[in-house]
């Protein structure tokens, strides 16, 4: 159990259990329930093959579930993947799916794969999910003897490019106690925009509502959560990244570079770049810098990336939007590889050279014959046709109007049409 950073006094946990605030491992737990009773105990125990492990019983006996608002990052082979361990599960929660109801379904899905099998049908379950965020995450703590108290974790894939493309699950932490001990806040949740919708201020927006009637209480609070904010900048700022850098350093390095691109963030660029700072990490997902500024569109990020020379990885760039002819022909110049979806969505915003340059660029991974290209091209120009009358009729809630919708199928039936007389 890691030192206290805060010590409270009796009284201020008695006010604490009032206001459903609860502390574990130093991380700040919202809507905390009642610590687990003798007969919510027993009833989990029953459902679960093996004795609970010690971290889950320490969770339980502090807060019998609640709501968290750190940032955790999971390793899925090469994808770097956000989660979002929003809630700690408990029976009757009124969520998604309460404790009991994630325990039974875990059971069905072992018996479901036992009866393909054709192996004996379980009762129980060696995997006990305590947290996660609606259907898409759970986390878990394993029983089985040759993992024992070590979390998993589940995320369900989406069809989108750049995303978690299928289901996985992975061991993310030896234990649950060392996982509560990795979360940590990648912005400061004190000076966030609102509009980043960054990780913590739920918790800030929990203590100012204290704060009137417990002013000594909420200081603290804030010092606490304050404690776990990462401050990249000052590793940034003083790290000679031409030496070999620790975890946190790593770490950091991923923050800045995120950062630079999500904000346009040229001079931290230009600062890592002037401490020797590697270029080509994973940021998101499998991209590094320049594909996610590629996705965020920050092309200004993109330019100065290559005005640089910098190694920016192998990782193939998926998104194209509204990226300049020059620029796309630069970064084929450059080397850069492509997925084929670049292709589409640099046509159907405008950089029809630049698509035509990436069709006939052999940077572009598995790329798709030139009859198929062209039949993709017409059949995204009716897809966006046809969301653009969805639009219209109120059907499609989009970001884009139902004229933008239309110029881009004229474009994609333009980029089709050019390809052909290729």
């Amino acid at each position: 159990m890691p030192a206290p950073i805060v010590e409270f006094t009796d009284a201020e946990q008695r006010t604490l259990a009032e206001l459903q605030i609860a502390v574990f491992r130093n991380k700040i737990i919202l809507d905390a329930q009642p610590p687990i009773t003798a007969d919510q105990l027993a009833a989990v125990q029953a459902k679960v093959d093996g004795k609970l492990s010690p971290d889950l019983l320490a969770l339980w006996n502090t807060s019998f579930g609640g709501a968290l608002d750190y940032d955790y990052d999971v390793l899925f082979g090469d994808h770097l993947y956000s989660a979002s361990l929003r809630e700690l599960f408990y029976p009757n929660s009124e969520h998604y799916d309460d404790l009991n109801g994630w325990i039974e379904n875990e059971i069905e899905v072992l018996q479901e794969i036992a009866e393909a099998r054709d192996e004996p049908i379980p009762r129980k379950t060696p995997f006990v999910p305590f947290g996660g965020f609606e259907y898409l995450e759970r986390f878990y703590v394993s029983l089985l003897p040759n993992e024992y108290g070590s979390v998993l974790v589940y995320a369900q894939g989406i069809p989108w490019k750049g995303r978690l493309n299928e289901d996985s699950v992975t061991i993310t932490a030896d234990s649950l106690g060392a996982l509560f001990d990795q979360l940590a806040l990648y912005q400061d949740p004190f000076e966030a925009d609102p509009d980043d919708y960054a990780s913590g201020t739920d918790i800030v927006a929990r203590i100012a509502e204290i704060e009137a009637d417990h002013p000594e209480l909420a200081a603290k609070l804030k010092r606490l959560l304050r404690a776990s904010i990462i401050d990249w900048r000052r590793i940034v700022e003083t790290t000679d990244f031409a030496n070999p850098i620790s975890p946190a350093e790593t770490q950091a390095l991923r923050l800045g570079l995120a950062n630079a691109a999500n904000h346009s963030d040229l001079q931290t660029i230009d600062q890592l770049h002037l401490h020797g700072a590697p270029f080509d990490v994973t940021v998101t997902g499998k991209q590094g810098v320049l594909g996610l500024a590629m996705m965020l569109q920050k092309h200004d990020v993109v330019d100065r990336l290559l005005t640089l020379n910098v190694d920016v990885g192998d990782a193939p760039v998926v998104d194209a939007t509204n990226c300049s002819d020059e620029l796309l022909q630069r970064l084929i110049g450059k080397g850069v590889r492509f997925d084929e979806h670049a292709i589409f969505t640099a046509a159907s915003t405008g950089a029809i050279d630049g698509a035509i340059a990436l069709a006939q660029s052999k940077q572009v991974v598995d790329p798709p014959a030139l009859e198929k290209m062209i039949a993709t091209a017409e059949e995204r120009a009716v897809i966006n046709e046809r969301d653009a009358a969805k639009v219209e009729s109120g059907k499609l809630g989009s970001y884009l109007t139902a004229e933008q919708y239309r110029q881009r199928a004229v474009k994609l039936r333009e980029f089709a049409k050019r390809l052909r007389s290729e």
